[in-house]
């Protein structure tokens, strides 16, 4: 089969991901190129070892996703879009994008917490903070936008990122344990982030 001319990080995670989820930890570089239709040079190029790739196809947030999340906010909110309904979509559609991956992650996350000499604690760490750095970015805008209660946005980004990732466990484990589905809970969770019309600042 021919190769492509190019590839992109995302598909060589997609990738990657299917093999880990499908041969465990045992999956070589190999398998991902062959899976890729590339040369296994190309995957070395983009992820120097076998545990950089782990740990990048293990994230929780998947970079393009977030990234084009996190734009279309920026949009949304240069053009003034701030009404509650508004504001309460996006914070729902946040948990969703968010969720959305976890779903797909969890397996693989939980490959990773029982082989933890495949983590590369440096990548991970620095990882962890850029999630947390950018989501407190963004709720930092939304409470200068008028859209969010006004708190620490760090903290709100911790609890938003603990909130998903119990969410996916909770779901990963069987049937709700209080009876609150996932839509449930997702909206109860975007309505403790909402700021109140009634509390909303005039624009």
């Amino acid at each position: 089969m021919a190769r492509p001319q190019s590839i992109t990080d995302e598909e060589v995670l997609a990738a990657a991901r299917a093999v880990f989820a499908s041969k465990g930890v045992s999956a070589t570089m190999e398998d991902v190129a062959e899976r890729c239709h590339v040369g296994v040079a190309t995957i070395f190029r983009r992820f120097p070892t076998k545990q950089a790739l782990f740990t990048a196809a293990t994230n929780l947030v998947n970079d393009g996703e977030w990234t084009r999340f996190l734009a279309k906010q920026a949009e949304r909110r240069a053009c003034g879009s701030a009404g509650a309904a508004d504001a309460r979509e996006g914070f729902i559609e946040l948990a969703q994008t968010m969720l959305e991956t976890a779903r797909k992650m969890m397996p693989l996350i939980m490959m990773r917490l029982s082989n933890p000499s495949m983590l590369d604690r440096e990548s991970a760490a620095s990882r962890a903070s850029w999630v947390l750095r950018s989501l407190a970015e963004h709720f930092e805008a939304e409470i200068a936008a008028g859209r969010m209660v006004e708190v620490d946005p760090r903290v709100a980004a911790r609890t938003w990122l603990g909130a998903i990732r119990h969410l996916a466990m909770i779901e990963a484990l069987g049937p709700s344990p209080d009876g609150l589905s996932s839509d449930e809970f997702i909206a109860g969770l975007a309505e403790m982030f909402c700021l109140p019309a009634s509390k909303r600042r005039r624009r």
